[in-house]
This record gives C-alpha cells, sequence and structure tokens, in this order.
C-alpha cells in the first residue's frame, strides 16, 4: 500500500497528520530545515513526537535539507547523535556533504526535491551514493514518474498536494537577492517573493504565482506505477490543512473520491492544478485572493472535528480467563504480548457477570489507537466483575501494550 507522508510543521499538526491516517511525517528543528518559519520542534519535542509515532505505527523523517555551511558541521553532528537516539526512521537531505556523516551514523537518507531529480540518470546516481529514497522533482508529468520509478531499484516519492514554486523548486535566487542575502531558499528562509504581484502584458496579475499542486485523485495511478509514497507539502500550513489533506489522501486510497471543495477553502490559491502531472501547463497560475481567505473560517470547525479522536491503527487480541481464584489475561498487538494476573473476582450475589458482559467492556477501546481484534471470554459460573473493575483491568492492558509498543517499534 503506497505511503502517505504528511508536513508536521508544529506539535499540533503531528498530532492531525497521524489522527487522521497519516502513514509518516516528515518535521524539521529549529535549524538546517526548509522551512525555519514554521514552528518546527526542539530537540525534547522530537522525543515525544518519536514516542507518539512508535506508539502509532507510522514512520518519523526528519529533514535537515538545506545546504550545510563549513563552520555548522559539528552542530549537524550533534542533531544526528539526536537523530540516533530518537530513532528517526531517515533524515531528508539536500547537501551531498551530508551523506558520509549520515553513514557514519547508521542512518537512512532520502533525497530532498530540491535536489531536482527529473531522469533515471540522477535517481541512479543517487542509488550509487547510498540514497534508499528519491523524492522526485514537481515539476515531472506522470510518464516520466513513471519510467524513474521503474527503471532504478530506489523508492521514489512524489508530491501530490500543496504549492508548486513558479522557478524549479529549490533553485530559485529570487528570495536570496531581494532579501539582503539573507532570504535563502536553501537555507530555510524563503519570503516567497514570487507571490507578490507581478504583472506582464500576458498575465495581468500574480504573474509569478502559481496555483497549488492536487492530484490526490490520481494516488491509484501512482501507486500502480510502483511510486513508495505521496507526499504532502504544507509545514508552514495550519493543522486543519492538514488534516484535510490527509483525510482525502487515505480515502482516495480506499478508492473514495476525496472532497476538492473542503480541501479548496481551507487553503488554495484560486483552486489548484495538475499542469506538471498531466504535461497540460494551462491556467497553472493563481493567488491567494481575499475570497479564499474567507472561505476557510466556515470549514475549520468541521476540519478541527477530523483530528479530535485518535486514527484506529492496531487492533489488540485478548484472552480473558476468570475463575474463582484468579484471573488470567493475555493480550497480544501487532508482535507485542502482555500477560496480567489479577486477585480472584467476587462471587455473585444477584448477578453473575457473563463472557458477553466482559467482552463488551473489554471492547471499548474509544479514544485510543487500538480497535478489538479476537477478544476472547471465559468466565466460570457464580463471579462478579463490577463495570468498574472491567475497565480497569482494561487500561492495565492498553497501558502496557502502549509502553511495549513505543520500545520495540
Amino acid at each position: 500500500m503506497i505511503e502517505i507522508s504528511a508536513p508536521a510543521g508544529s506539535p499540533e499538526s503531528l498530532t492531525a497528520a497521524i489522527n487522521t491516517g497519516a502513514d509518516a511525517v516528515y518535521l524539521g528543528l529549529q535549524d538546517f530545515s526548509a522551512r525555519r518559519n514554521a514552528k518546527n520542534f526542539t530537540a525534547e519535542q522530537l522525543y515525544e513526537a518519536a514516542k507518539v509515532c512508535r506508539l502509532s505505527g507510522i514512520k518519523l523523517y526528519l529533514t535537515l535539507n538545506t545546504l550545510i555551511f563549513d563552520d555548522e558541521i559539528e552542530q549537524v553532528k550533534q542533531i544526528l547523535q539526536t537523530a540516533v537516539k530518537v530513532g528517526v526512521n531517515a533524515v531528508i537531505i539536500q547537501d551531498l556533504a551530508l551523506i558520509e556523516l549520515l553513514k557514519e551514523a547508521g542512518i537512512p537518507f532520502h533525497a530532498s526535491t530540491q535536489m531536482t531529480i527529473t531522469s533515471v540518470s540522477g535517481a541512479k546516481a543517487l542509488k550509487k551514493l547510498g540514497f534508499s529514497r528519491v523524492v522526485l522533482a514537481r515539476e515531472l508529468n506522470f510518464s516520466e514518474i513513471r519510467e524513474i520509478t521503474q527503471s532504478v531499484d530506489i523508492e521514489t516519492e512524489v508530491f501530490i498536494h500543496g504549492a508548486l514554486c513558479v522557478c524549479v523548486s529549490g533553485q530559485c535566487y529570487m528570495s536570496v537577492f531581494t532579501g539582503g542575502g539573507e532570504r535563502s531558499a536553501n537555507r530555510g528562509l524563503c519570503a516567497q517573493p514570487c507571490r507578490l504581484n507581478f504583472r506582464t502584458d500576458i498575465e495581468k496579475e500574480y504573474a509569478l504565482s502559481l496555483k497549488d499542486l492536487s492530484v490526490i485523485s490520481r494516488i491509484k495511478e501512482l501507486e500502480e506505477a510502483g511510486v513508495a509514497s505521496v507526499k504532502i507539502e504544507g509545514r508552514m500550513k495550519r493543522p486543519e490543512y492538514v488534516a484535510a489533506a490527509v483525510s482525502a489522501c487515505e480515502k482516495a486510497r480506499r478508492g473514495i473520491p476525496p472532497d476538492t471543495k473542503k480541501l479548496e477553502s481551507v487553503f488554495s490559491r484560486s483552486g489548484f492544478t495538475d499542469g506538471y502531472f498531466t504535461g497540460e501547463r494551462k491556467s497553472m497560475n493563481g493567488f491567494r485572493s481575499r475570497k479564499d481567505v474567507l472561505s476557510a473560517e466556515h470549514v475549520l470547525k468541521e476540519l478541527r472535528s477530523l483530528y479530535k479522536e485518535p486514527f484506529k491503527r492496531r487492533k489488540i487480541n485478548i484472552i480473558f480467563r476468570a475463575k474463582a481464584e484468579k484471573i488470567i489475561i493475555n493480550a497480544e498487538c501487532d508482535g507485542v504480548s502482555a500477560a496480567f494476573i489479577f486477585s480472584e473476582p467476587e462471587k455473585a450475589r444477584n448477578r453473575e457477570t457473563t463472557a458477553e458482559d466482559c467482552k463488551t467492556q473489554l471492547s471499548k477501546l474509544g479514544g485510543t489507537i487500538f480497535e478489538a481484534g479476537e477478544i476472547s471470554c471465559d468466565i466460570e459460573t457464580g463471579l462478579f466483575l463490577p463495570a468498574a473493575r472491567l475497565n480497569e483491568i482494561r487500561r492495565k492492558i492498553i497501558n502496557e501494550i502502549s509502553e511495549k509498543l513505543i520500545i520495540v517499534n
């Protein structure tokens, strides 16, 4: 199944991504991230994010995708030490100087879209250098994506929704020239001058501003082509945007048409474009109008409800046996198991507890990432277990399984 990789520009967006069905998240620390103006994460927050991701069984990718200066190498080494301790699944980079450092640290690394890989030969070169995945340039059409994916033994990742640069991604120097030398896109500080109202005779307004890409409805084609992951752009955007985009991708992957109107409402620049993907590069220009901004107000509350509750990701199996002298429980979830022995249940006075009563209480897993798998209950006659005690037992099972999943994954 094709992976859905979501942006986490803040802890709130991380929650939105996880609770709407993302399979992976990518995030940055305060430095060396191509989105340094996002909230991003401190080292302490990265530890917590990693624990949440392991519990949910999703992958965590760390972005170190800016160009690095020589006097910053030691700082990068410290970040990689943290990445090892945290257990990130891969680091996304642009600067080839980091390859040897990552190999020494034993961390898989992915090629950022800023590397502008547009050909089979480019992907082969990255494979030879040790990259395990390449995030392809956003300017490719579907045929080019498929050719690279099927010709090279390297995972490919493709942007499926989000902002486009009018210039080839990562190659624009407009920001650094207009920002006094301090606003380089390749240092994570793009001022987005292309969104200003430049005019030409051909394009009357906003001649350099492109609409956002959206090809969520084509996710099945990408999956069939062998693409490993689809990526949502948006670490600078609000959690509601992340929730809407991830939810749309997750549904489209299951064959349910995405709600493009809701996506447009939460964020668009006069609608979306698939011009690069289809090769029909017409009507690709668009800007963020007042109408676009105001449309978000009507959907934010609804979108917040999408990530209010955890996404059900794991099935938990429980064998429950209650005898007069003790209660024995065995629980299992995704290769992790736990065993419990509790003191004897009460003797029934008016009503005895049935196996169905036990199963009902143990299956109440709302507010967690778990859903009931196989729940087997065997209880001797004449015994009584109050609902409160069964709830307490269920919580202990969930807590121990959760702790073990955090350690193992």
